[in-house]
């Protein structure tokens, strides 16, 4: 399986595609000029509507990650890793904030952060 989906997320679905999307190519799992799934194949494979990755193609082919090769898919054309970071951090910025107001504690927050990276 390419990848797979939370449906319990508050994410929409599409949204979530286009995530693991970049994250593949952002670590290089895909690289420039490589085919993607077919959305067909990706829908039935992570068991969604085929609109719902056609969407999430539409989306990423705006954002000039992927573009359409007629006859044989959607092929990776690049990705900004710069943008994509600082995508990334405003989220997490957006959520400190959240938690802040929440009047959760700092180090509640760092301990989590510690969590996930292991002692990084």
């Amino acid at each position: 399986m390419w990848f797979t989906i939370d449906f319990h997320s508050h994410v929409p679905v599409y949204e979530q595609i286009k995530n693991k999307i970049k994250e593949k190519i952002v670590k290089k799992e895909v690289n420039e000029n490589e085919f993607i799934p077919s959305i067909r194949t990706l829908a039935k494979e992570i068991g969604v509507n085929l609109n719902t990755v056609a969407r999430s193609y539409r989306e990423l082919e705006q954002e000039g990650i992927i573009q359409s090769v007629r006859g044989s898919g959607y092929i990776v054309i690049g990705i900004d890793k710069d943008k994509i970071f600082d995508e990334k951090i405003e989220e997490f910025r957006k959520i400190v904030i959240s938690a802040k107001n929440l009047k959760i504690e700092k180090r509640d927050l760092l301990k989590v952060i510690d969590e996930i990276y292991g002692g990084e």
